[in-house]
C-alpha cells in the first residue's frame, strides 16, 4: 500500500534537465512549515529524561493552543503561541499535575476567560478512576473549582475519561468508559456534581465504547464512539439536556453504522448548522484500517449533500483527530501504519466532503518524523497554520511533538531534508527550505581512502541503504530507525558497476542502477522483489548513467547521465528544461526528488545541487548545509528523506 503522495504527471516525455528557468509557480499549502522546528516538527521535551506525550488540543478565543497529555507519572497542561510554548503559562508555558498515583489527560477544552479545563485518568495501585482539573489563564490549578482545582471521580470499577466539554455557562461535561459501559458526567462550574443531568450528575451503562463528544447551547451531548459487541460498529447516541436519550437523533440507540469489518468513531464535531461530522476508521474484507469521514443531520440521518470521504494512506490507518475550521473546512489527522513506521497525515476537505487539492498534494499531506511518530490532535489556530500535535522520538524517550504546517496563502515549495554520501560511505546531512539538517547516522558501511561507494537512498522511518561500486547494498538508521536487512538481486565481483540506487515508496525494496542504466532490483525485510519499471534509458556497453531517482507514488522516475542530462520514464513528468548542466563533462552523481515530486537536485563530484523542476512545478527551493569539497571530485550520491 503506498503511501507517499502524488505526483500529477503530464505528458511523460525524456528530456534532458536543466535550466533553471522556474515554470508554473504553484502555492504548496499543507506542506510542513520548514521554518518551523526541524524542518516544521518540533520536539518539546518537557522534563529532560523523562517521556511525555500529548493527548489532546483546543485553540482559544486568543488563538493560542491549550494541549493536554502526560508527562512521567503526571498529567500535562501546556499552552502553544505559534506552535512554540506559552512563557505566560504555567513554568516554561507547562504545568505537571501531580495526583496521588499516575495521573494521565486524554481531553482538553478551553473556557471563555483563557483557561482550560482537562480530564483523563488516575491509577492508584489496582484501582483506574477518572480525573477532571481545570487550570486558570496562567497555567495554575483553579481553587474555585472542587476547592483545589481538580477532582477524582469513581464512575464504575475501573473508569476513565476521554473527552471533556465545557457549555456557555461554565458547566464540565466529561466523558468515557467504566466497567459498567459508556458514561457522561456533567458538573457545575464549582464542580459539584449537577444533579440536573440524571439527578445524580452522571449517566451510566451506555451501550458503546466513548472515543468523543460535542454539545449543543441546550446542554444536549453527542456521545461517540463503537459498540461494545465484536466486530464494532460506528454508534453516535444524543443525550438530552436532562441526561435521557434523545431518540429522535436516530432512534433508542442513536445512529449505528456498519463500516464493513472492525470499525469505530474517534473524533466528532457539531457544525454551527447543527449538523455532526465524525471520522474514524473502518476495516472491510482488506483486513486494514482505513480512514471515514461522514455527516450527519440533526435527526441522525446521513447528509446527502455530503460526499462520503474513504481513503487509505499506509496498510493500517486509525484517524485519531478532527476539527473544523472557521470557513467550514475540515482537516483529519491520521495515524498511517505500514509494518513497524508510523507515519503522520493530515487529511484537509472541502465544506462539502471532497478533498481540498489546494492542501498538501490531493488534500492530504504525509509526514515521516521517525518510526514512531505519532499525531492525536489536531487544531487550526486563526493564523491558517494547522498544527498536528502529538509524540515523537528523541534519544531514547518518547516527547511532545508538534507540526506546523504552511498556510493557505503559501508560494514556497515542500520543505526537504537528505544526506549525501562520499566515496568512503560517509553520510552528510543537507537541507532546502528548513533550519536544520538530519545527523546522527548509524550503521552505514565506511571505508577510509578507499572511493567505494555510490549511491544512497532514503527509506520510510529513519533508515537507508548505501550501495557500493560492485552491488552491494548496505543499511543505516538515524532517529529511532531500525536497520533494514537488505536482500540483493545482483552483485558484480570486483567490477565497479554500479551508479546509483532509489527505493520504492513503501520502503520495501528498491533498485540498483548500473553503468549502462540498468536497473536491478533488492528486497528489504523479506519483501518481495519489486518488478523493474517498463521504460527506463539504456545505454548497452556504456559508462553514461549517474544516478536514480522514483517519483513519490512509484509510478516512474529519473536517470541522470553524466553531463546532467535527466531522463524521465514511467508516468513521471518531463524536467521543465532541456539544457545540459555539463555538456561533454563527466560529473553529475546523483539525482533526488523533493517529498511531494514537485522538482528535485543533481549533485555534482564537488557536493553541489543544482535545483530543477518537474511538470509545471517550478524548481526546487536552493539547498544549503551540506558537504563541499572544491576540487575534490568525492560526491557519489543523494537522497531526499519521505
Amino acid at each position: 500500500m503506498k503511501r507517499q503522495r502524488r505526483v500529477i504527471s503530464t505528458a511523460v516525455t525524456v528530456g534532458l534537465l536543466v535550466g533553471l528557468i522556474p515554470g508554473n509557480a504553484g502555492a504548496w499549502p499543507g506542506d510542513l512549515d520548514g521554518s518551523f522546528g526541524a524542518c516544521g516538527v518540533s520536539r518539546l521535551d518537557v522534563l529532560p529524561g523523562t517521556a511525555s506525550t500529548a493527548r489532546a488540543a483546543a485553540v482559544q478565543s486568543s488563538g493560542t493552543v491549550v494541549v493536554a497529555g502526560s508527562s512521567g507519572d503526571r498529567g500535562l497542561i501546556m499552552r502553544l503561541n505559534g506552535g512554540a510554548l506559552d512563557p505566560t503559562f504555567g513554568v516554561d508555558g507547562r504545568t505537571r499535575v501531580r495526583v496521588s498515583g499516575l495521573g494521565r489527560y486524554f481531553a482538553i477544552a478551553s473556557t471563555s476567560g483563557g483557561g482550560a479545563v482537562v480530564a483523563g485518568d488516575r491509577t492508584a495501585g489496582p484501582v483506574v478512576d477518572t480525573i477532571v482539573a481545570r487550570v486558570r489563564p496562567n497555567g495554575t490549578l483553579d481553587p474555585t473549582f472542587h476547592a483545589n482545582g481538580r477532582l477524582t471521580v469513581d464512575l464504575g470499577g475501573n473508569d476513565t475519561a476521554r473527552a471533556v466539554a465545557v457549555l456557555d455557562d461554565g458547566r464540565v461535561v466529561a466523558a468515557g468508559n467504566a466497567n459498567t459501559g459508556g458514561y457522561v458526567a456533567r458538573f457545575a462550574n464549582d464542580g459539584t456534581p449537577d444533579t440536573t443531568w440524571d439527578s445524580d450528575g452522571r449517566v451510566t451503562g451506555l451501550a458503546l465504547v466513548v472515543r468523543a463528544i460535542a454539545t449543543r447551547s441546550d446542554g444536549s451531548v453527542y456521545v461517540a464512539g463503537a459498540t461494545s459487541s465484536s466486530p464494532t460498529d460506528w454508534r453516535i447516541i444524543r443525550l438530552a439536556s436532562d441526561g435521557s436519550v434523545d431518540a429522535s437523533f436516530g432512534g433508542a440507540n442513536g445512529v449505528t453504522v456498519d463500516i464493513g469489518g472492525q470499525d469505530a468513531i474517534t473524533a466528532i464535531v457539531r457544525q454551527p448548522d447543527g449538523k455532526v461530522v465524525a471520522s474514524g476508521f473502518g476495516v472491510g474484507s482488506s483486513g486494514h484500517g482505513q480512514t471515514i469521514v461522514r455527516r450527519y443531520l440533526e435527526n441522525g440521518t446521513p447528509d446527502s449533500s455530503f460526499t462520503n470521504y474513504h481513503d487509505a494512506f499506509g496498510i493500517n490507518d486509525i484517524p485519531s483527530a478532527l476539527t473544523r475550521q472557521s470557513d467550514g473546512r475540515l482537516v483529519v489527522a491520521v495515524n498511517s501504519r505500514v509494518g513497524s513506521d508510523n507515519d503522520i497525515v493530515v487529511a484537509q476537505l472541502g465544506v462539502d466532503g471532497t478533498p481540498d487539492d489546494g492542501f498538501g498534494v490531493g488534500g492530504a499531506s504525509v509526514v515521516d518524523a521517525g518510526r514512531r511518530s505519532a499525531v492525536n490532535a489536531v487544531v487550526a489556530p486563526p493564523d491558517g497554520r494547522v498544527l498536528a500535535i502529538g509524540s515523537v522520538r528523541q534519544g531514547a524517550l518518547d516527547v511532545v511533538g508538534v507540526a506546523r504546517f504552511q498556510p493557505d496563502t503559501s508560494t514556497s515549495g515542500v520543505p526537504t531534508q537528505g544526506v549525501i554520501v562520499d566515496g568512503f560511505g560517509g553520510l552528510h546531512g543537507w537541507s532546502a527550505g528548513c533550519q536544520s539538517a538530519p545527523a546522527g547516522f548509524v550503521g552505514n558501511g565506511y571505508w577510509p581512502g578507499w572511493d567505494i561507494v555510490r549511491g544512497v537512498a532514503s527509506l520510510p522511518g529513519s533508515a537507508g541503504v548505501t550501495v557500493d561500486a560492485y552491488g552491494g547494498v548496505h543499511g543505516f538508521t538515524f532517529g529511532d530507525g531500525s536497520m533494514p536487512k537488505v536482500l540483493s538481486s545482483d552483485y558484480w565481483v570486483g567490477q565497479d558497476i554500479a551508479r546509483g540506487i532509489a527505493t520504492v515508496p513503501e520502503g520495501t525494496g528498491g533498485f540498483v542502477l548500473d553503468l549502462s542504466g540498468g536497473l536491478h532490483p533488492f528486497s528489504i525485510n523479506g519483501a518481495p522483489m519489486p518488478a523493474v519499471p517498463a521504460g527506463v534509458p539504456y545505454w548497452p556497453g556504456l559508462n553514461v548513467a549517474r544516478g536514480l531517482a522514483l517519483t513519490p507514488d512509484g509510478g516512474g522516475g529519473y536517470v541522470v547521465d553524466l553531463g546532467g542530462g535527466v531522463h524521465a520514464f514511467g508516468d513521471a513528468p518531463a524536467p521543465n528544461s532541456t539544457a545540459l548542466l555539463w555538456p561533454g563533462q563527466d560529473l553529475a552523481r546523483g539525482i533526488t526528488l523533493a517529498s511531494d515530486g514537485s522538482g528535485g537536485w543533481i549533485l555534482d563530484a564537488f557536493g553541489g545541487m543544482s535545483r530543477f523542476g518537474t511538470g509545471g512545478d517550478r524548481r526546487a527551493r536552493a539547498s544549503f548545509g551540506g558537504p563541499a569539497w572544491p576540487g575534490f571530485a568525492i560526491a557519489r550520491g543523494v537522497a531526499s528523506l519521505p
